[in-house]
């Protein structure tokens, strides 16, 4: 990373701006539940690697179909930035990820009946843009063990 990367809590100063308000823009969507609108921001052959899924999650339909199955699982997930890195096309978010487990969990062993439980997790996201300011590759990082202990399921 160069020394230009911005720490931020507010606005990011100068060039990174853009970025800033972009970030405030899908975590919006992520909140409102507005799935379309969230996918909009990668590009179709968008690759993300996640600690939440045994294979990358590969282009814009299997995106769509991923964060559904969060919002599905958590009808009140709401996420809340904590801090912002930004230098050049990647951005690196650090935030907590909150809701009730209400509605059935897609998961790689089968479906999750609800457990009525509300969790709090970690997350961190490294995403870059390619040049036509579309994420091309996400790399997303979730305590899934302190999920399931959350969840009563570990």
């Amino acid at each position: 990373m160069s020394d230009t990367h911005t720490s931020v809590v507010g606005p990011v100063p100068g060039a990174g701006e853009d970025r800033r308000e972009k970030v405030d823009r899908i975590f919006h969507t992520l909140n409102a539940h507005d799935a379309p609108a969230y996918v909009g921001f990668y590009g179709a052959d968008a690759v993300i690697y996640t600690t939440a899924a045994q294979e990358p999650v590969r282009g814009t339909a299997a995106i769509q179909r991923e964060i559904e199955q969060w919002f599905t699982a958590m009808p009140d997930m709401m996420l809340q930035l904590e801090e912002l890195l930004v230098d050049g096309a990647t951005a690196v978010s650090r935030f907590q990820l909150v809701g009730t487990h209400t509605g059935p969990m897609a998961t790689p062993s089968g479906e999750v009946p609800p457990t009525g439980k509300r969790v709090s997790m970690p997350m961190a996201v490294f995403s870059r843009e390619g040049e036509d300011g579309l994420i091309v590759e996400e790399h997303r990082y979730l305590d899934m063990m302190g999920f399931l202990q959350q969840l009563g399921l570990a």
